[in-house]
């Protein structure tokens, strides 16, 4: 009996391990600010923040395990976060926000996702029929809001 009992014991401890709480992450190098969710697709989401760099544009990149654009395509991406779609135009798979537009939209999308009550956010690629779901565990504490967002001094709206 205490064999059986120290195996379910066992069972238990070792599927517990193997379970992945997919989280936001922040991370700086190089002069710049990372924040970036993965999910168990081994798909992520990256927005960086170059803010001690001579260059201070802010972007993101989107990985896609299925996506693999072609060199200096375009590829339309929708991000939907509780049911508002924001849409970018990557470059391959980095969207920079380099104009005054994209700045507001990118602004907007980092404001979105950090202030969401929901437990995720959804990134479609129309053209390639694709949808991948990531989580926003820790979005707020790591994207933050207003005077603490993690694209103060990236920003020139700020």
């Amino acid at each position: 009996m205490r064999l059986l009992l120290a195996i379910i014991s066992l069972t238990f401890a070792s599927s517990a391990a193997f379970a992945v709480d997919f989280r936001w992450t922040l991370g700086f190098g190089q002069g710049t600010l990372e924040a970036k969710i993965e999910n168990g697709n081994d798909s992520h989401v990256n927005i960086f923040c170059p803010r001690w760099q001579t260059e201070t544009t802010p972007g993101m990149f989107i990985n896609v395990k299925r996506i693999n654009p072609q060199r200096d395509e375009l590829v339309t991406a929708q991000i939907i976060i509780d049911g508002k779609n924001y849409s970018f135009y990557l470059k391959e798979i980095e969207f920079l926000a380099d104009t005054r537009a994209g700045m507001w939209q990118f602004r907007e999308l980092v404001h979105a996702l950090a202030s969401s009550k929901q437990k995720s956010f959804v990134v479609e690629f129309p053209k390639y029929n694709t949808a991948k779901t990531f989580s926003l565990l820790d979005g707020r504490k790591t994207l933050g809001l207003g005077e603490h967002s993690m694209l103060k001094g990236c920003d020139k709206g700020d």
